[in-house]
């Protein structure tokens, strides 16, 4: 009789330590998920907004120390893009600029991450600050990019900006575009 108390005790703590194994992956498995896609959520609006400052301080030579928000010191005292005044002959009131995000690689327990994105400049506005000079507004080239970014405390920051192509295949826009359509002719 003895031996069946013990087997129904065995029984019933193996249940209860199984369940509570249980239990405490299923709750770190959501935990885990909820960190990932806060990372994720992060780090998308980090690149997109980053990258539309740091083409704002390219189109209209704009103050580069503000960039420091989304980029570490070491990348914008090392990015050529910023000090080549490639627009600085142009007064540029209103461009568009895009950012399309592909992939991103992060880990909720990584303090490093990758993101992959494509960039455009859709439209620009621009005129030329000596009308007379017949300077010609540069071309933005369209390119995909790998973006690095590292966790310091906790926030991010992009660290690195990589090339992998210039004038990538564009997707069709899943929506019409109406400003693409040919005018109404009379």
């Amino acid at each position: 009789m003895s031996r069946n108390k013990y087997a129904v005790a065995s029984r019933s703590i193996w249940y209860v330590l199984r369940t509570l194994l249980i239990i405490t992956a299923i709750v770190a498995l959501c935990l885990g998920v909820f960190v990932e896609g806060m990372y994720v959520s992060n780090l998308y609006i980090l690149v997109t907004e980053g990258l539309e400052a740091r083409a704002e301080c390219i189109l209209t030579d704009g103050a580069v120390l503000e960039l420091t928000e989304y980029f570490t010191e070491d990348f914008v005292r090392n990015d050529n893009a910023l000090y080549e005044g490639a627009y600085d002959a142009f007064t540029v009131s209103s461009f568009d600029y895009r950012v399309d995000v592909e992939r991103v690689t992060v880990l909720p327990w990584n303090k490093r991450a990758n993101m992959q994105v494509l960039t455009q400049l859709a439209a620009v506005n621009a005129a030329a600050n000596d009308a007379e000079s017949g300077a010609e507004l540069p071309e933005w080239v369209p390119a995909r990019y790998s973006v690095a970014l590292a966790r310091s405390g906790s926030r991010w920051y992009i660290t690195g900006l990589t090339l992998i192509e210039e004038n990538p295949e564009m997707k069709p826009v899943p929506t019409p575009d109406y400003s693409l359509l040919p005018s109404p002719t009379p």
